[in-house]
């Protein structure tokens, strides 16, 4: 019966605490997906969201995958879109930030928050 309790808590505490601290650590069913572009200077480059991963080719066959760790999202009051910022972490430990935005317009489309005039497309 303690052992009980003691669960019950802890499911009570886990579920409380994760609805208060304002992200997520799996990305959603929207941004799942591989990402291209159709800019010519990011020609061999793409971005891959899994769930929980998030895989960017860099080039030719390099890629960097990373392990999402949360995903923050906002909806800034003058835009039509949602940023949203994946802080995730790679095997060496090296921390990245990936923000942008994102719109449903023609099945989705990603805007880099540094780059907002490169569209990226969801590849079907």
């Amino acid at each position: 019966m303690a052992q009980r309790r003691l669960f019950a808590v802890l499911l009570i505490f886990t579920i409380f605490f994760g609805w208060h601290c304002g992200y997520e650590r799996i990305a959603p069913n929207e941004l799942v997906g591989i990402w291209k572009t159709s800019a010519l200077k990011y020609a061999d480059r793409f971005f891959k969201i899994d769930q929980t991963i998030i895989t960017i080719g860099t080039g030719g066959e390099n890629v960097e995958i990373y392990t999402i760790k949360k995903i923050t999202m906002k909806k800034p009051p003058t835009e039509r879109s949602v940023l949203y910022t994946i802080y995730s972490k790679n095997e060496e430990g090296v921390e990245y930030k990936f923000a942008f935005y994102y719109s449903p317009e023609k099945g989705g489309v990603i805007r880099l928050k540094n780059q907002r005039h490169i569209v990226w497309t969801k590849q079907r």
